[in-house]
């Protein structure tokens, strides 16, 4: 790839989506608070998970029992 006579590298390479550009958007003087701290979780989300993983072993268990010795 050659550059252009004055020094700076060509913009337009094999890849053009990979050029360097600035996020020109980004505003500083709005303070946002971290995404920790904005979060709602409720109390019962995602207890019915290890219930789902246990029928889901027990499955495969049977179904591995069943193939091997039938």
């Amino acid at each position: 790839m050659t550059e252009p006579p004055d020094g700076s590298p060509r913009s337009d390479g094999l890849n053009p989506a990979l050029r360097k550009r600035t996020d020109e958007t980004h505003d500083t003087a709005h303070r946002t608070p971290p995404p920790a701290d904005s979060a709602s979780v409720q109390r019962a989300e995602g207890r019915a998970w290890p219930v789902v993983w246990a029928v889901v072993t027990i499955v495969g268990i049977i179904i591995a029992l069943w193939v091997l010795f039938f």
